[in-house]
């Protein structure tokens, strides 16, 4: 009797905790206004301009008159721990007396030279780190750049690793080599993390979402209430923290640039303790020179970070701090961030055209048809309840449907493709019930069936090739960038 009135409560504790979740904490923005200026925003080193520059083409020097291979990868390790810790180095526009290069331009030509005339791994992978941290992109492998955008929904993802795996099987290819850009909010940050930056098999990463949602979400609810009280999370954020750490280690997100197969990634959470809630976008790469997002955001975040940031759901778990920035989980702000996602690649490929952008959705059901004419019963059309305005509140404020419809009037049916299964029962976030869970999987299985036609166009659209005139123009392109000068 005892475990049915707790069960009871639940909802009524949690639910003005939720309103504590989103809510930004005053007491903690009277003790930050006192820094008027966010860490952020201030200069990154001491040193003058001059300096950087000048010890920037030192390194680039040592790294052109390194005879041997291993003297060179010491040299380019050199120059990417270098640009790390000076990041400004690579917007300093400072130039050779009699040239008019300027100084990222010809670190980048020198580069590209080392690169063009070495078939060494270890030198390509740190050259790749180091072209990823200058903001140099190479020009995709498709006749377009190709976008995979993943919503937050929880233990929904298992329908997004269905939908997967039905595309990877009509491209015949895994997921991280079919887009050149894949981006993630909340669950979809993990989902894209494992895919995309492990390249764990779907198999796998299923199984991992699988066991890290049952050790989080699998407690009392006395113990969840307590947490709520004394954390303002009703999950064991620590666990989650640990957890997270285990499968991700401390990789930092630029350093996953090493992998020349990695593709561009990024994770999108909310800072909530400034005047207004920001998007903040977790990066694997920086902007080319004098690029600026219109998103706040960062590389130099370990990977395990950029999820616990993106997923820090208000009241599931405790905000997330790195520097003086507050995280809370992306969904608040941007649930599908297919928006984000163009933004950014057109940041890094401007003059590219898109080829295809997948958006993946973690489920939703029917609207239910409400009749304006209809004779109202007694009670039934008096005011709402709070609980109900609340929810209906923050489930227009993280309308996924809304972004679907703006991209589908701006994009071409045979560029864009949305992926959102009705469901059977919307199950929340932290659901675990082997059967709920069952029935999630069979609604997506018969969404599949019903969508073939569709999950093949996206797939042939996806694998569509480069055209041999576009490989020349884009070759002669990259041989004026290595010689400085047209060959034709």
């Amino acid at each position: 009797m005892k475990k049915g009135v707790v069960k009871q409560e639940q909802p009524k504790i949690t639910l003005p905790s939720v309103l504590g979740g989103l809510k930004i904490n005053i007491g903690n923005r009277i003790e930050e206004k006192k820094d008027v200026i966010p860490n952020w925003k201030k200069p990154k080193s001491l040193f003058p301009k001059q300096s950087v520059s000048s010890r920037t083409n030192q390194i680039l020097s040592s790294i052109l008159l390194a005879e041997t291979d291993m003297w060179k990868l010491t040299r380019i390790e050199e120059f990417v721990s270098h640009l790390k810790q000076y990041p400004e180095a690579k917007h300093t526009a400072f130039k050779r007396r009699g040239s008019s290069v300027t100084f990222l331009e010809g670190a980048i030509r020198r580069l590209l030279r080392i690169r063009q005339s070495t078939s060494d791994l270890s030198i390509l992978e740190a050259l790749n780190e180091a072209f990823a941290l200058l903001g140099y992109t190479d020009p995709v492998p498709g006749k377009g750049i190709r976008i995979l955008s993943i919503d937050g929904g929880g233990v929904r993802g298992m329908l997004v690793i269905e939908m997967l795996r039905k595309l990877e099987e009509l491209g015949n290819k895994p997921i991280y080599e079919m887009f050149d850009v894949i981006c993630g909010v909340s669950t979809g940050a993990i989902l894209a993390t494992l895919i995309g930056l492990k390249h764990k098999t779907l198999d796998e990463a299923a199984e991992i979402y699988k066991n890290i949602s049952t050790q989080i979400f699998s407690q009392s609810a006395l113990k969840g209430t307590s947490n709520l009280v004394w954390s303002h999370s009703y999950y064991d954020t620590a666990l989650w923290e640990k957890l997270l750490r285990e499968q991700w280690n401390n990789k930092v997100l630029i350093e996953t640039r090493r992998n020349l197969k990695v593709p561009k990634f990024c994770a999108v959470s909310a800072v909530v303790n400034q005047s207004r809630l920001s998007a903040y976008v977790f990066r694997n790469y920086d902007l080319p020179c004098r690029v600026q997002s219109q998103y706040l955001g960062g590389y130099n975040h370990q990977v395990w970070e950029s999820v616990r940031a993106s997923a820090a759901a208000p009241t599931y778990f405790e905000e997330f701090k790195i520097g003086n920035m507050l995280h809370q989980d992306g969904g608040i702000l941007v649930n599908n961030p297919t928006a984000v996602a163009i933004h950014e690649a057109k940041l890094l490929w401007p003059t590219t055209p898109i080829q295809c952008v997948v958006s993946f959705g973690t489920g939703r059901t029917a609207p239910n048809p409400v009749d304006a004419f209809a004779t109202p019963t007694t009670g039934e059309i008096s005011s709402s309840s709070w609980k109900k305005k609340f929810f209906a509140i923050l489930d227009s404020a993280t309308d996924t449907e809304g972004v679907h419809t703006m991209l589908s009037d701006l994009l071409p049916p045979n560029v864009y493709y949305r992926f959102n299964p009705y469901l059977t029962e919307m199950l929340d976030m932290a659901e675990i019930d082997p059967n709920k869970l069952e029935q999630l999987k069979r609604d997506a299985l018969m969404y599949l069936r019903r969508n073939e036609d569709k999950f093949q166009d996206a797939a042939k659209a996806l694998n569509a090739t480069k055209p041999t005139a576009q490989k020349v123009l884009e070759w002669l392109a990259l041989q004026k960038e290595i010689y400085g000068f047209a060959l034709i």
